[in-house]
């Protein structure tokens, strides 16, 4: 049951970049709303579970809470580069140049985190590398892709997301352990709709666009982490890693039924060097965790 609710979940982030597509607003209005309703739905059930409480009255570090106001920082970068990629390359583009986080989590684990990096981690990199170049030189005008768009900046943006994720992986990885899950999400979305309040004051929202943002904020921003996170009960870290590369595969069907895009071939090559190199670091890690 571990198993399906993670693939859930990630079968649902994976129609994200649809939604961008079809929703016509600014990408702030995009990450403003579904964040207020989540931050909203979350700071209820907190409220409700008396944890909101317990979390606030437990005396904390000030590089802890430094750290928890952090966060929403780098998921608004990681987000705006990941809608801009969206909306300026295709779907595969934006999805497989992303998934260099783990990458530059291996890149910056020994600076952050004080983990050594590990002779596998080089290759990773090479191989990301190569990959990236390889969608950077890829047609310019892939089929589907936005039309008038920026094909190599949507790349680059793509590639940048995967490094403000990085971070955001980083700084949640450090205060995990002093923070509930759910309320570390909550102040996350809480302070991201505080955050980008002043940029959509003057945005106008249509009846037409309700339906989109209550199903990113309920859908994407709400049941499929509770359904990630609910999935850890059954399934250990580095499997659910693994099930982790169904999003990119998912994204890209996704987008081929919705939005008639076709990743060209060197994309794909590039893109599975990118998820090879992802692997890697991941199959170093299980094997590490397994040494006695």
């Amino acid at each position: 049951m571990g198993y399906l609710k993670i693939i859930t979940a990630l079968l649902i982030w994976s129609t994200l970049g649809v939604f961008i597509r079809k929703v016509d607003l600014p990408n702030t209005a995009l990450l403003f709303y579904p964040s207020l309703i989540a931050g909203l739905i979350q700071f209820l059930v907190l409220f409700s579970r008396g944890a909101l409480r317990n979390s606030i009255t437990t005396e904390h570090d000030r590089k802890s809470i430094l750290v928890l106001l952090l966060i929403p920082v780098c998921f608004v970068a990681n987000s705006l580069l990941f809608y801009y990629a969206f909306r300026n390359t295709t779907i595969a583009n934006a999805v497989l140049t992303h998934y260099t986080a783990p990458v530059f989590v291996a890149i910056m684990a020994p600076f952050f985190l004080k983990e050594k990096l590990h002779s596998s981690a080089w290759t990773a990199i090479i191989l990301s590398s190569i990959g990236l170049w390889f969608i950077l030189n890829g047609p310019s005008t892939p089929q589907g892709s936005p039309s008038g768009s920026s094909e190599y900046s949507g790349i680059i943006a793509g590639a940048l997301s995967g490094l403000a994720y990085a971070f955001l992986i980083i700084t949640i990885r450090s205060i995990a352990a002093k923070f509930s899950s759910l309320f570390i999400i909550c102040v996350q979305n809480m302070t991201v709709a505080l955050l980008l309040l002043p940029f959509i004051l003057d945005v106008r929202v249509s009846l037409e666009h309700v339906p989109y943002l209550l199903t990113l904020g309920i859908i994407h921003s709400t049941i499929a982490p509770l359904l990630y996170v609910q999935g850890f009960h059954t399934v250990k870290a580095n499997e659910a890693a693994i099930l982790g590369y169904s999003e990119p595969v998912g994204a890209i069907i996704v987008a081929y039924i919705f939005l008639h895009e076709i990743p060209g071939k060197t994309a794909l090559l590039g893109g599975a060097l990118i998820l090879i190199s992802g692997y890697l670091i991941l199959k170093s890690k299980i094997a590490r965790s397994q040494v006695p």
